[in-house]
C-alpha cells in the first residue's frame, strides 16, 4: 500500500500538483546558493592556468556534504567527475561572506587536495564529514568507485588546533572495498567509548561499516534491509528518472544519553523503508560472527517517498529529504512514523535535498543540489547552463544536533 502511494506522489510531484501544496510554506529560508562552485586561488595566473590545463572545470564540482562548526561551514567535494581540484573545504561566515556564490577555501590547504601531485597521504576523493562535539573533523576520504592506488580511509582533523591531523585509519578491503567501495555518510558516537558508524553504498558490498576509536579497528554489517529496493526504482526528480539501485544511504543516530544505548537509523536511497538497530549490539563486534543478530533489526516503517541524507537532533526528530517530492519531511521518533510531517516543499528549488547538519545557534541547514546531474549525465552537463544548481536553506528549530544530550 505504502509503495502504491509513494508512486502516486511521485507522478503528482512531477507534474507539479502536490509541489505547489505546501509552496507558501516559508519554514526552510535560502541562506547560500551557487550556479558554479569556485574557490579562493593563490592568484589570478593560478586560477587560468588550472582553467586552460582544465584542471578546474566549474561545471564539473559539486557539493556531496556538509557541516557548521563554530563560525565555518565544512563542505565534501566528491571528484565525480574530472576538473574537482578540490575535495574538502570551507568558508567562514564571520566576514561579509555573499549569500551567492561564496568562495570556498581549500580545507587545510592547497597542497593537501593537490590532484597534479598525487600521493596517498593527500585527500583523493571526500564524500563527506563530521564534526564532533569536541571540534575534530571526521572526513571519510573512501570513495572508491573508480580504480586507485590509495585506500579508503578515514582522516581527523583538530578544528581547534589549526587543523592539524590527529588520526589516520586505513579500512581494510574485507571492510571497504579497495575498488569499489562507496563509504556514503558518517554519524559519531562518543557514549562508551567512540565509534563511527557508515554506510557503505557500494553496488558490490554494500552494508555498515562500525568503526572503534579506541581499538582503531573496523568491522562491516550486511543485511538484507541495506539492500534497494526493486519496486522504488524509477522515481522521478526534476524531471530526470532515477534508475539506478542504490544500497544503504541515509543514516543518523538518536541524541546521546546519560545512560543506555542509543539507535542508529538507516534507508536505502532506492527505497522507503526505514530500519532501525541497537548501538550496544554494532559495538560488539564478536556477535557479527553468527545470524542471530539480525533478529534485532528493527523495521521502523516506510517513509513518504524515497531519500538521501537525514540528521537527528536532540530532541530525538529526525529529518530527511523527500527526493521525488522536493521536500523536507520531519519525524519525531517518540511517536509513529505514521506521524512524520512535510515541513517545506518546493518544486523550484529543493531539488535533491542531500545532506544537513546543525549551527551552534539552533538552526538546521540543508543542502540541495543537483549532483545527481552529473552521475546520470556521466560529467556530460551543459556549461551553458547559468542557474543555480546548488543551495543552503536554513531553518530555526531551537536544538541543537544528535551529538549533545537529549532534551
Amino acid at each position: 500500500m505504502q509503495l502504491t502511494q509513494t508512486l502516486l506522489l511521485t507522478i503528482l510531484a512531477a507534474s507539479g500538483i502536490v509541489c505547489h501544496k505546501h509552496q507558501k510554506t516559508k519554514k526552510f529560508e535560502t541562506e547560500y546558493e551557487w550556479t558554479y562552485i569556485n574557490f579562493t586561488w593563490k592568484s589570478e595566473t593560478d586560477y587560468q592556468n588550472a582553467i586552460n590545463t582544465k584542471t578546474y572545470i566549474p561545471e564539473n564540482n559539486a557539493i556531496s556534504g556538509f557541516k557548521f562548526y563554530k563560525d565555518s561551514f565544512y563542505f565534501a567535494l566528491p571528484r565525480i567527475c574530472s576538473g574537482t581540484p578540490v575535495t574538502l573545504a570551507y568558508f567562514s561566515t564571520k566576514n561579509t561572506t555573499p549569500k551567492t556564490g561564496p568562495l570556498l577555501i581549500p580545507f587545510p590547504d592547497w597542497k593537501t587536495n593537490d590532484v597534479n601531485n598525487p600521493s596517498c597521504d593527500k585527500l583523493v576523493n571526500v564524500q563527506s564529514l563530521e564534526i564532533d562535539a569536541n571540534g575534530v573533523m571526521w572526513v571519510l576520504d573512501a570513495t572508491r568507485q573508480t580504480p586507485s592506488k590509495c585506500p579508503p580511509k578515514l582522516v581527523l582533523y583538530d578544528l581547534n588546533n589549526k587543523g592539524k591531523t590527529v588520526h589516520t585509519y586505513i579500512f581494510p578491503d574485507d571492510v571497504c572495498l579497495h575498488n569499489g567501495g562507496f563509504l556514503n555518510d558518517i554519524v559519531i558516537d562518543d557514549s562508551d567509548g567512540t565509534f563511527a558508524y557508515i554506510p557503505d553504498t557500494s553496488f558490490i558490498d554494500p552494508g555498515l561499516v562500525v568503526y572503534s576509536k579506541t581499538k582503531n579497528r573496523a568491522w562491516k554489517l550486511r543485511d538484507a534491509s541495506m539492500f534497494p529496493e526493486i519496486k522504488a526504482a524509477g522515481f522521478v526528480v526534476n524531471g530526470d528518472v532515477i534508475n539506478p539501485l542504490y544500497p544503504i544511504d541515509g543514516i543518523a543516530l538518536s541524541p546521546k544519553v546519560s545512560s543506555g544505548s542509543r539507535r542508529v537509523y538507516y534507508s536505502a536511497l532506492t527505497g522507503v523503508r526505514l530500519y532501525s538497530i541497537n548501538t550496544k549490539l554494532l559495538k560488539n563486534e564478536t556477535v557479527f560472527s553468527g545470524d542471530a543478530w539480525r533478529r534485532n533489526v528493527k523495521y521502523v516503517g516506510a517513509k513518504r517517498a524515497q531519500s538521501d541524507g537525514m540528521v537527528m537532533d536532540n530532541a530525538g526528530v529526525l529529518y530527511y529529504g523527500l527526493l521525488p517530492l522536493d521536500a523536507i519531511e520531519k519525524w519525531n521518533t517518540n511517536e509513529r512514523l505514521k506521524k512524520a510531517e512535510v515541513v517545506y516543499q518546493n518544486y523550484k528549488t529543493m531539488i535533491w535535498p542531500d545532506s544537513f547538519c546543525f549551527d551552534n545557534r539552533g538552526n538546521v541547514y540543508v543542502l540541495a543540489d543537483e549532483i545527481y546531474k552529473l552521475i546520470l549525465t556521466k560529467c556530460v552537463f551543459n556549461s551553458s547552463q547559468n542557474y543555480v544548481k546548488y543551495r543552503i536553506f536554513k531553518s530555526f528549530t531551537g536544538t541543537q544536533s544528535y551529538l549533545y544530550t537529549a532534551k
